[in-house]
């Protein structure tokens, strides 16, 4: 069922039209960083069809960029993959992995630091290029916010402290669901950086927040019966649960009127974007390049989610097989 939910979503659909070629070649990179190195990691990894993910966030993206889309995506999924096993209820063992990933972010890796690392640093170094330094220092906040979500997470489970709250929940997880990394590298792909000024615009930051929201319910939802099977709790549908007393399909219900909810709020703050520009001055240029990262950004962040939820593999009964037991954390050398 939780693949299968639907939810209202008037934002139209889209995809690269490079979707093909990056989806027959996207196993390159994490061959050739040592991020996968078995049959079954390359199968594994291919019916989750990443490239897909990445035509979607970027449908814009053709060639080097879609690239580093589809790279960014390998990235997230292997990353994460890496906290289904006792790493994910180790706080230590969490920090430890997290701190070497986030040590790309202030230079050069030592030769010894674990492949998803220098995976890690090679889509960093890439995401910088020809960005400014105030852009990079935003992004390099967004991603050691995300990886401390990790650790977070893994505390939570160390001290069989669930969430007990949808509120709280939310908290925690918009940091590693990984939307703002990818919202970032929206202006990356697209060669362009939205006025500053603009984050801290009200509208803009209840716009962000309606993003992050719609994808993580979105996810968990789709992930419900992969985490049950794992015996994961910090899931919206369990917290929800929990809290409310409630039996599944009730707590899925209610998501799907919080979504429409959210939705709806979105495509009001939408309308009011002109007036948000003409409070921060912007040029004609700049309300282009601000609308280009509401398109191609956030309204793509939010349908492309929702469509690749419904089509990856990667929530299908089969994978929910521990990643470990196909040898697959080892390869990532973490």
């Amino acid at each position: 069922m939780p693949q299968d939910v639907e939810f209202f979503m008037p934002i139209p659909s889209r995809r690269s039209r490079d979707y093909e070629r990056t989806k027959a070649q996207h196993l390159a990179w994490p061959r050739a960083i040592g991020l996968i190195s078995s049959e079954a990691a390359e199968q594994r990894h291919l019916q989750a069809d990443y490239a897909d993910l990445a035509a979607r966030f970027y449908p814009s993206a053709t060639g080097p960029d879609a690239d580093l889309g589809v790279d960014l995506m390998t990235f997230f999924f292997l990353f994460d993959d890496l906290f289904d096993g006792p790493r994910g209820e180790d706080p230590r063992a969490a920090r430890a992995l997290t701190d070497a990933v986030a040590a790309a972010l202030d230079g050069p890796l030592p030769a010894d630091a674990p492949a998803i690392a220098h995976g890690f640093s090679d889509v960093w170094r890439r995401t910088r290029q020809g960005m400014s330094q105030a852009w990079c220092a935003r992004a390099a906040r967004t991603w050691r916010g995300y990886l401390s979500g990790y650790v977070d997470e893994a505390a939570s489970r160390h001290h069989h402290a669930p969430c007990a709250s949808m509120a709280e929940y939310l908290t925690m997880r918009r940091h590693t669901i990984g939307a703002m990394p990818t919202l970032d590298l929206a202006e990356r792909a697209g060669h362009y950086e939205v006025h500053q000024g603009l984050f801290g615009s009200a509208v803009i930051t209840a716009m962000l927040r309606i993003a992050i929201d719609t994808n993580l319910i979105d996810n968990d939802i789709a992930s419900l019966e992969k985490e049950e099977a794992r015996g994961e709790q910090n899931n919206i549908v369990l917290v929800i649960q929990r809290e409310r007393g409630w039996p599944v399909p009730r707590c899925v219900a209610y998501l799907q009127d919080e979504v429409r909810t959210r939705i709806e709020q979105f495509l009001i703050l939408e309308d009011r974007l002109p007036e948000v520009y003409d409070s921060c001055g912007l040029s004609a240029a700049e309300r282009a390049t601000a609308d280009e990262y509401r398109d191609d950004g956030i309204r793509a962040l939010i349908r492309g989610a929702y469509d690749w939820h419904r089509r990856s593999g990667r929530y299908s009964p089969e994978y929910a097989i521990p990643a470990g037991r196909l040898g697959y954390l080892e390869e990532l050398g973490a």
